[in-house]
Protein backbone atom coordinates (compact mmCIF):
# COMPACT_ATOMS: atom_id res chain seq x y z
CA UNK A 1 0.00 0.00 0.00
CA UNK A 2 1.89 3.19 -0.98
CA UNK A 3 2.06 6.56 1.79
CA UNK A 4 1.19 8.93 -1.00
CA UNK A 5 -1.92 10.47 -0.82
CA UNK A 6 -3.54 12.30 -3.73
CA UNK A 7 -4.66 15.71 -3.34
CA UNK A 8 -8.33 14.96 -4.05
CA UNK A 9 -8.13 12.52 -1.09
CA UNK A 10 -8.41 15.39 1.16
CA UNK A 11 -10.80 18.07 1.81
CA UNK A 12 -10.13 20.84 4.56
CA UNK A 13 -12.47 23.34 5.83
CA UNK A 14 -11.88 26.37 7.46
CA UNK A 15 -12.68 27.49 11.15
CA UNK A 16 -16.17 27.05 12.36
CA UNK A 17 -18.47 25.40 15.28
CA UNK A 18 -15.15 24.74 17.23
CA UNK A 19 -13.54 22.93 14.87
CA UNK A 20 -10.30 24.87 13.46
CA UNK A 21 -8.63 22.27 10.96
CA UNK A 22 -10.71 19.00 9.35
CA UNK A 23 -8.94 15.87 7.22
CA UNK A 24 -10.78 13.84 5.47
CA UNK A 25 -9.26 10.59 4.33
CA UNK A 26 -10.78 8.23 1.31
CA UNK A 27 -9.72 4.79 2.29
CA UNK A 28 -7.71 3.16 -0.20
CA UNK A 29 -10.24 0.83 -1.85
CA UNK A 30 -13.08 2.49 -1.07
CA UNK A 31 -16.56 2.38 -3.21
CA UNK A 32 -16.47 5.39 -4.04
CA UNK A 33 -15.44 9.10 -2.43
CA UNK A 34 -16.94 10.61 0.83
CA UNK A 35 -19.34 13.42 0.17
CA UNK A 36 -17.83 16.59 0.96
CA UNK A 37 -17.12 17.65 4.64
CA UNK A 38 -19.15 19.73 6.98
CA UNK A 39 -17.81 21.60 10.05
CA UNK A 40 -21.47 20.97 11.72
CA UNK A 41 -21.08 18.13 14.76
CA UNK A 42 -23.80 16.13 13.64
CA UNK A 43 -22.37 15.56 10.43
CA UNK A 44 -18.88 14.12 10.91
CA UNK A 45 -17.19 12.96 7.92
CA UNK A 46 -13.72 13.81 8.52
CA UNK A 47 -11.39 11.45 10.27
CA UNK A 48 -9.30 13.89 11.92
CA UNK A 49 -10.65 16.83 13.72
CA UNK A 50 -8.16 19.38 15.41
CA UNK A 51 -10.61 21.82 17.17
CA UNK A 52 -9.23 25.34 18.41
CA UNK A 53 -9.54 24.47 21.78
CA UNK A 54 -6.85 21.55 21.57
CA UNK A 55 -8.97 18.46 21.59
CA UNK A 56 -8.24 16.12 18.55
CA UNK A 57 -11.41 14.20 17.70
CA UNK A 58 -10.97 10.98 15.87
CA UNK A 59 -13.88 9.52 14.12
CA UNK A 60 -13.49 5.43 14.73
CA UNK A 61 -15.43 3.68 11.91
CA UNK A 62 -15.53 -0.02 13.60
CA UNK A 63 -18.06 -0.85 16.07
CA UNK A 64 -16.85 -1.09 19.93
CA UNK A 65 -17.92 -3.99 21.14
CA UNK A 66 -15.29 -4.41 24.21
CA UNK A 67 -12.29 -5.33 21.57
CA UNK A 68 -11.01 -1.79 22.34
CA UNK A 69 -10.76 -0.47 18.52
CA UNK A 70 -12.18 2.60 20.11
CA UNK A 71 -8.90 2.95 21.60
CA UNK A 72 -6.85 1.34 18.97
CA UNK A 73 -7.32 3.07 15.68
CA UNK A 74 -7.51 6.78 17.28
CA UNK A 75 -3.96 5.46 18.98
CA UNK A 76 -2.89 5.61 14.91
CA UNK A 77 -4.02 8.68 13.94
CA UNK A 78 -2.34 10.43 17.30
CA UNK A 79 1.09 8.49 17.31
CA UNK A 80 1.53 10.50 14.09
CA UNK A 81 0.19 13.58 14.23
CA UNK A 82 1.94 13.93 17.73
CA UNK A 83 -0.91 14.40 20.00
CA UNK A 84 -1.11 14.68 23.68
CA UNK A 85 -3.29 11.47 24.30
CA UNK A 86 -5.04 12.86 27.13
CA UNK A 87 -6.37 15.55 24.55
CA UNK A 88 -7.81 12.98 22.08
CA UNK A 89 -11.58 12.27 21.86
CA UNK A 90 -13.31 9.73 19.51
CA UNK A 91 -16.84 9.79 18.02
CA UNK A 92 -17.99 6.42 16.08
CA UNK A 93 -18.91 6.97 12.14
CA UNK A 94 -21.78 7.16 10.63
CA UNK A 95 -22.94 4.68 8.12
CA UNK A 96 -20.97 6.42 4.81
CA UNK A 97 -18.55 4.88 1.83
CA UNK A 98 -15.65 6.13 2.67
CA UNK A 99 -15.79 3.91 6.02
CA UNK A 100 -15.66 0.69 3.85
CA UNK A 101 -13.69 -1.85 5.24
CA UNK A 102 -11.35 -2.50 1.99
CA UNK A 103 -10.79 -5.95 3.55
CA UNK A 104 -14.12 -7.14 3.67
CA UNK A 105 -15.94 -4.90 0.77
CA UNK A 106 -18.72 -3.46 3.45
CA UNK A 107 -18.30 -1.24 6.11
CA UNK A 108 -17.91 -4.36 8.61
CA UNK A 109 -16.35 -4.98 12.21
CA UNK A 110 -14.88 -8.45 11.82
CA UNK A 111 -12.71 -10.71 11.65
CA UNK A 112 -9.54 -9.13 13.31
CA UNK A 113 -9.51 -6.65 10.59
CA UNK A 114 -9.98 -3.07 12.06
CA UNK A 115 -6.22 -2.46 12.43
CA UNK A 116 -5.13 -4.10 9.25
CA UNK A 117 -7.58 -2.18 7.27
CA UNK A 118 -6.36 0.99 9.34
CA UNK A 119 -3.05 0.75 9.67
CA UNK A 120 -1.82 3.28 7.19
CA UNK A 121 -4.54 4.74 5.91
CA UNK A 122 -4.70 6.13 9.94
CA UNK A 123 -1.30 7.16 10.13
CA UNK A 124 -1.03 8.85 6.88
CA UNK A 125 -4.44 11.05 8.16
CA UNK A 126 -2.04 11.44 11.56
CA UNK A 127 0.93 12.65 9.76
CA UNK A 128 -1.16 14.77 7.05
CA UNK A 129 -2.44 16.69 10.23
CA UNK A 130 0.68 16.74 12.05
CA UNK A 131 2.82 18.28 8.59
CA UNK A 132 -0.08 21.12 8.06
CA UNK A 133 0.32 22.10 11.88
CA UNK A 134 3.85 22.12 11.99
CA UNK A 135 3.77 24.24 8.60
CA UNK A 136 1.47 26.52 9.87
CA UNK A 137 3.27 27.22 12.90
CA UNK A 138 6.93 27.92 10.40
CA UNK A 139 4.43 30.14 8.46
CA UNK A 140 3.25 32.04 11.24
CA UNK A 141 7.23 32.72 12.96
CA UNK A 142 8.41 33.16 9.54
CA UNK A 143 11.24 30.63 10.36
CA UNK A 144 12.34 27.88 7.90
CA UNK A 145 9.47 24.72 8.58
CA UNK A 146 12.68 22.28 8.65
CA UNK A 147 13.43 23.94 12.43
CA UNK A 148 10.57 23.07 13.83
CA UNK A 149 8.89 19.77 15.40
CA UNK A 150 5.86 18.32 16.76
CA UNK A 151 5.76 17.11 20.13
CA UNK A 152 2.55 16.28 22.75
CA UNK A 153 0.43 18.57 20.46
CA UNK A 154 2.45 21.44 20.28
CA UNK A 155 4.86 23.03 17.42
CA UNK A 156 8.18 24.14 18.88
CA UNK A 157 10.96 25.91 17.39
CA UNK A 158 13.92 24.71 19.41
CA UNK A 159 16.21 27.69 18.29
CA UNK A 160 14.06 30.48 19.27
CA UNK A 161 12.38 28.64 22.50
CA UNK A 162 9.28 29.46 20.72
CA UNK A 163 5.94 27.11 20.95
CA UNK A 164 2.08 26.94 19.73
CA UNK A 165 -0.25 24.70 20.80
CA UNK A 166 -2.25 22.82 17.95
CA UNK A 167 -5.44 24.40 19.33
CA UNK A 168 -3.60 27.69 18.40
CA UNK A 169 -2.51 26.32 15.33
CA UNK A 170 -5.71 24.98 14.00
CA UNK A 171 -7.31 27.94 11.80
CA UNK A 172 -4.15 28.62 10.39
CA UNK A 173 -3.50 24.75 9.62
CA UNK A 174 -6.85 24.50 7.85
CA UNK A 175 -5.22 27.48 5.37
CA UNK A 176 -2.51 25.56 4.53
CA UNK A 177 -1.70 23.49 1.11
CA UNK A 178 -1.91 19.64 1.17
CA UNK A 179 1.02 17.90 1.31
CA UNK A 180 0.82 15.62 -1.63
CA UNK A 181 2.92 12.65 0.73
CA UNK A 182 3.63 11.95 4.10
CA UNK A 183 6.55 10.56 5.91
CA UNK A 184 5.42 8.01 8.37
CA UNK A 185 7.33 7.38 11.64
CA UNK A 186 10.02 4.75 12.57
CA UNK A 187 8.51 2.46 14.66
CA UNK A 188 11.96 3.21 17.09
CA UNK A 189 9.83 6.65 17.38
CA UNK A 190 6.95 5.27 18.61
CA UNK A 191 5.29 6.84 21.43
CA UNK A 192 1.93 5.24 21.77
CA UNK A 193 1.29 2.24 19.01
CA UNK A 194 2.83 -1.13 21.07
CA UNK A 195 2.49 0.91 24.04
CA UNK A 196 -0.01 0.83 27.30
CA UNK A 197 -2.05 3.80 27.35
CA UNK A 198 -5.74 4.66 29.01
CA UNK A 199 -8.64 3.73 27.22
CA UNK A 200 -10.74 6.43 25.63
CA UNK A 201 -13.83 4.23 26.53
CA UNK A 202 -13.19 3.74 29.92
CA UNK A 203 -14.82 6.34 32.22
CA UNK A 204 -18.27 5.28 29.69
CA UNK A 205 -18.05 1.77 30.49
CA UNK A 206 -17.42 2.28 33.73
CA UNK A 207 -20.46 4.50 34.13
CA UNK A 208 -22.47 1.86 31.95
CA UNK A 209 -22.75 4.53 28.94
CA UNK A 210 -22.17 2.53 26.29
CA UNK A 211 -24.96 1.20 23.90
CA UNK A 212 -23.91 -1.81 23.13
CA UNK A 213 -25.30 -4.51 20.30
CA UNK A 214 -27.30 -6.42 23.02
CA UNK A 215 -28.46 -3.06 24.53
CA UNK A 216 -30.84 -1.82 21.20
CA UNK A 217 -34.69 -1.84 21.69
CA UNK A 218 -36.52 -0.84 19.10
CA UNK A 219 -40.55 -0.73 19.12
CA UNK A 220 -42.18 -4.38 18.52
CA UNK A 221 -38.19 -5.79 18.51
CA UNK A 222 -38.42 -9.93 19.17
CA UNK A 223 -34.99 -11.75 19.87
CA UNK A 224 -33.83 -14.71 19.09
CA UNK A 225 -31.89 -18.11 20.62
CA UNK A 226 -30.57 -20.78 18.68
CA UNK A 227 -29.90 -23.74 19.73
CA UNK A 228 -27.23 -25.36 17.20
CA UNK A 229 -26.00 -28.79 16.42
CA UNK A 230 -23.59 -30.12 18.72
CA UNK A 231 -21.54 -31.30 15.60
CA UNK A 232 -20.49 -29.33 12.95
CA UNK A 233 -22.34 -29.96 10.03
CA UNK A 234 -25.20 -32.27 12.13
CA UNK A 235 -29.15 -31.25 11.25
CA UNK A 236 -32.42 -31.83 12.83
CA UNK A 237 -33.92 -35.25 12.68
CA UNK A 238 -36.88 -34.59 14.61
CA UNK A 239 -37.80 -32.10 17.61
CA UNK A 240 -40.16 -31.19 20.32
CA UNK A 241 -41.19 -28.06 20.61
CA UNK A 242 -44.11 -28.25 22.92
CA UNK A 243 -42.24 -26.78 26.28
CA UNK A 244 -40.51 -24.17 24.85
CA UNK A 245 -43.31 -22.87 23.34
CA UNK A 246 -45.45 -23.17 26.40
CA UNK A 247 -42.38 -20.72 28.09
CA UNK A 248 -44.00 -17.38 28.92
CA UNK A 249 -43.02 -14.52 25.70
CA UNK A 250 -41.85 -17.00 23.01
CA UNK A 251 -43.65 -16.34 20.33
CA UNK A 252 -42.48 -18.93 17.83
CA UNK A 253 -40.08 -22.05 17.31
CA UNK A 254 -38.61 -21.90 14.11
CA UNK A 255 -36.24 -24.91 12.58
CA UNK A 256 -33.30 -23.59 10.61
CA UNK A 257 -30.22 -24.93 8.67
CA UNK A 258 -28.14 -26.37 11.09
CA UNK A 259 -30.51 -25.73 14.21
CA UNK A 260 -33.44 -24.32 15.69
CA UNK A 261 -34.29 -20.91 16.60
CA UNK A 262 -36.90 -19.65 19.89
CA UNK A 263 -38.59 -16.49 19.07
CA UNK A 264 -39.54 -14.35 22.32
CA UNK A 265 -40.90 -10.93 23.37
CA UNK A 266 -36.90 -10.89 25.19
CA UNK A 267 -33.72 -12.34 25.84
CA UNK A 268 -34.33 -14.26 29.12
CA UNK A 269 -37.83 -16.21 27.16
CA UNK A 270 -35.74 -16.80 24.42
CA UNK A 271 -32.85 -18.11 26.82
CA UNK A 272 -35.47 -20.47 29.05
CA UNK A 273 -37.85 -21.51 25.55
CA UNK A 274 -34.15 -22.55 23.71
CA UNK A 275 -32.91 -24.70 27.04
CA UNK A 276 -36.44 -26.52 26.87
CA UNK A 277 -36.27 -27.77 23.40
CA UNK A 278 -36.18 -31.30 22.86
CA UNK A 279 -34.26 -32.25 19.55
CA UNK A 280 -33.27 -35.66 18.30
CA UNK A 281 -29.86 -34.49 16.51
CA UNK A 282 -28.35 -36.28 13.16
CA UNK A 283 -24.94 -35.57 13.69
CA UNK A 284 -23.88 -36.48 9.85
CA UNK A 285 -20.70 -37.36 8.49
CA UNK A 286 -18.37 -35.31 10.83
CA UNK A 287 -20.50 -37.69 14.12
CA UNK A 288 -16.83 -39.44 14.87
CA UNK A 289 -14.41 -36.90 14.12
CA UNK A 290 -12.30 -35.12 17.23
CA UNK A 291 -8.92 -33.64 17.87
CA UNK A 292 -7.07 -36.73 17.37
CA UNK A 293 -8.83 -37.18 13.53
CA UNK A 294 -8.20 -32.96 12.72
CA UNK A 295 -4.72 -33.13 13.80
CA UNK A 296 -4.18 -36.45 11.10
CA UNK A 297 -5.96 -34.68 8.59
CA UNK A 298 -3.83 -31.49 9.01
CA UNK A 299 -0.60 -33.26 9.29
CA UNK A 300 -1.80 -35.62 6.08
CA UNK A 301 -2.35 -32.34 4.41
CA UNK A 302 1.31 -30.96 5.44
CA UNK A 303 2.81 -33.98 3.70
CA UNK A 304 0.70 -33.40 0.28
CA UNK A 305 1.29 -30.73 -2.18
CA UNK A 306 -1.09 -27.98 0.06
CA UNK A 307 1.80 -28.11 2.32
CA UNK A 308 4.30 -25.96 1.23
CA UNK A 309 6.57 -24.49 3.88
CA UNK A 310 6.33 -20.72 3.37
CA UNK A 311 8.45 -19.60 6.62
CA UNK A 312 10.13 -21.67 9.52
CA UNK A 313 11.05 -20.24 12.76
CA UNK A 314 12.06 -22.45 15.75
CA UNK A 315 10.28 -26.13 16.43
CA UNK A 316 6.32 -25.51 15.63
CA UNK A 317 6.05 -29.24 15.45
CA UNK A 318 8.13 -30.01 18.77
CA UNK A 319 6.79 -27.36 20.52
CA UNK A 320 3.15 -28.75 19.77
CA UNK A 321 4.17 -32.31 20.63
CA UNK A 322 5.33 -30.90 24.07
CA UNK A 323 1.82 -29.90 24.68
CA UNK A 324 -0.33 -32.25 24.19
Amino acid sequence: MSATLSRRDFLKTGAATGAGLVIAVQLQGCAKPAPPLSTAAFAPNAWVRVQTDGTVLIEVDRSEMGQGVSTALPMLVAEELEADWSAVRYEAAPANPAYINKLTGMQLTGGSTAVPNGWVPLRQAGAQAREMLVAAAAARWGVDRAACRAENSRVLHDASGRAATYGELAADAAKQPVPETVKLKDPKDWKLIGKSVPRLDLPAVVGGEPVFAQDVRVPGMLVAQVERSPVLGGSVRSMDAAEAKAVPGVRAVVQITGGVAVIAEDFWAAKKGREALVIDWDEGPNAALDSDGVRATLQALLAGPEGAVVRQDGDAPGTIASLT
